[in-house]
C-alpha cells in the first residue's frame, strides 16, 4: 500500500478518492444548510465580510450587526435575555479567512465553512499524533479520529461554524512545523493566528520567546513579519478598525455572563468567589511562566509538553472563552494516549479506548442533563480542559523529570 500511494499514479488515485469524498461532504452539508437553519455564530462573520465587499460597509458597524440579528432571530436581539448581539467581533485580519464567504450565497458559504472544520477536526488529531511521534493501532487511530468529529465539542463547533477548528490548526500546524524544523511555514501559522487572538494570546509569546532562547529566530522573524504585514493592510482597508473592534469586545459583559472557567468551580463557594477566581488564574499564569522557562533550550518533547500546558491554562483563564475552543485541546489529550501506550503496552490501548467512550458519552450526558432551555450550562466549561490539565500533570515526569537525569 505504501508502494501504490508513493508512486505518482497512486499519488494521483489517492487525490481523486479524496476530492471526491470532499465534494460529497460538501453536497451534504450544502442539503443541510438549505433545509435547517444554523451556524449562529458563523452567520455574523458572513454578514460583516459580505457588507463590507458588496456595500463598502465596517463589519462593525451598527447596521451590520442589526441585519445578522434580523438573520438569526428575525428581529432585534435581546441582550438581557441572554441572547447574542452577534456582532462581527473579530479583527479584521481574520477577514482572511471569512472574507471568501461574503461572495457567496448563505447556504453555500456556510456548507464549505462546515467542510472545512469537518476536515479540520480529524486534522487536529493527525497533526497530535505526529507531535507525539506515536502510531497506535488501526483501530486506536480510527477511534481517536471517531471521537474528534463525534464528541460533544467537535459536533457544536460544526454546528455553530465556529472558527476555533480553524484557529486550532493553525496553531498545532505551527507546532508541527517546528518540530519538523520548517521555521519559515511555522512563523507565518503562527502570526496567521491572530485571526482569533484570545485562543493564541498566551501561545504566541511563549513560541516567540522559546525560538529566540533557543536560537530558531527565524521562527519569531516570520510570525512577527506575517502579523505586522496583516495589521498593517488592515488599517491601510479600515484606519480606526482597532477602536471599533475594542468597542464590539466591551459589550461582551452585557450578554454574557461565563467568565473564566475556573470561576464555574469557584462559583460553587459561599462567597469571595471573584477574589479566588483571580488568585487562582494568576497562579496558575505564575506556573505557566515557571514552566516556559524551564523548557527554555530543551529538547522538543519539552517544548511540546509545555504548548499543550499553554493551551490548557489558556482555556482554563481566559476572561472570555467557549466550549467549542476547546478542540484546540484534542492534541494534548493524543500527548497523554500516547503516554499511556508508551508505559503500559497493550493494556494502555484498553485504557485508551475506554477514556475515549468516557469522554464521548460523558460529556454528551452532562449536556443533556445539565441544558437550560436552549442554553448550554456552564458545566460544561470544566471537563474537557480539567482533565487534560491532570493528565499533562501526570505526564510531566516521563516528559520532563526523566530528562532531567
Amino acid at each position: 500500500m505504501r508502494a501504490i500511494s508513493r508512486s505518482p499514479l497512486g499519488r494521483a488515485v489517492v487525490l481523486l478518492i479524496l476530492g471526491g469524498l470532499l465534494v460529497a461532504l460538501g453536497t451534504a452539508n450544502y442539503r443541510v444548510a438549505s433545509q435547517f437553519p444554523g451556524g449562529n455564530d458563523f452567520l455574523p462573520r458572513w454578514v460583516g465580510a459580505r457588507e463590507w465587499l458588496q456595500h463598502g460597509t465596517s463589519p462593525y458597524d451598527r447596521r451590520v450587526t442589526e441585519a445578522a440579528q434580523r438573520m438569526i432571530y428575525g428581529r432585534l436581539a435581546d441582550p438581557a435575555a441572554g441572547e447574542d448581539i452577534a456582532h462581527f467581533a473579530y479583527p479584521l485580519p481574520a477577514m482572511l479567512f471569512f472574507g471568501p464567504s461574503g461572495l457567496l450565497p448563505y447556504p453555500a458559504a456556510r456548507a464549505v465553512w462546515m467542510t472545512l472544520i469537518e476536515v479540520s477536526l480529524p486534522a487536529l488529531i493527525i497533526m497530535g499524533l505526529g507531535l507525539a511521534h506515536w502510531r497506535p493501532p488501526l483501530w486506536l487511530q480510527v477511534a481517536l479520529l471517531l471521537f474528534a468529529v463525534l464528541c460533544y465539542h467537535g459536533i457544536r463547533t460544526v454546528l455553530l461554524g465556529q472558527f476555533a477548528a480553524i484557529e486550532a490548526v493553525l496553531m498545532i500546524g505551527a507546532l508541527l512545523a517546528i518540530q519538523r524544523r520548517q521555521d519559515q511555514l511555522a512563523g507565518i501559522l503562527l502570526g496567521l493566528s491572530i485571526a482569533k487572538p484570545h485562543m493564541a494570546v498566551l501561545l504566541i509569546p511563549f513560541v516567540l520567546l522559546w525560538a529566540v532562547r533557543s536560537g530558531r529566530v527565524i521562527v519569531a522573524g516570520w510570525a512577527t513579519a506575517t502579523a505586522g504585514l496583516l495589521i498593517g493592510v488592515s488599517i491601510a482597508l479600515i484606519p480606526d478598525w482597532p477602536v471599533q473592534w475594542l468597542r464590539q469586545l466591551l459589550d461582551y459583559p452585557t450578554y454574557t455572563v461565563i467568565g473564566p472557567p475556573v470561576s464555574v468551580l469557584t462559583g460553587l463557594l459561599p462567597r469571595g468567589q471573584a477574589a479566588v477566581t483571580l488568585v487562582l488564574c494568576l497562579l496558575l499564569l505564575a506556573y505557566l511562566i515557571w514552566e516556559w522557562l524551564q523548557s527554555f533550550g530543551k529538547e522538543d518533547r519539552w517544548f511540546q509538553w509545555t504548548a499543550a500546558m499553554t493551551l490548557t491554562i489558556t482555556n482554563l483563564i481566559a476572561l472570555r472563552t467557549a466550549t467549542t475552543n476547546f478542540v484546540v485541546l484534542f492534541p494534548a489529550l493524543v500527548l497523554i494516549f500516547a503516554l499511556w501506550h508508551e508505559r503500559w503496552g497493550n493494556a494502555g490501548s484498553v485504557a485508551i479506548l475506554l477514556a475515549i467512550l468516557c469522554l464521548l458519552i460523558g460529556l454528551w450526558a452532562l449536556f443533556l442533563t445539565t441544558l437550560e432551555g436552549n442554553l448550554e450550562s456552564p458545566a460544561m466549561y470544566v471537563p474537557l480542559p480539567a482533565l487534560v490539565l491532570a493528565g499533562l500533570w501526570w505526564s510531566r515526569w516521563w516528559v520532563v523529570g526523566r530528562q532531567r537525569f
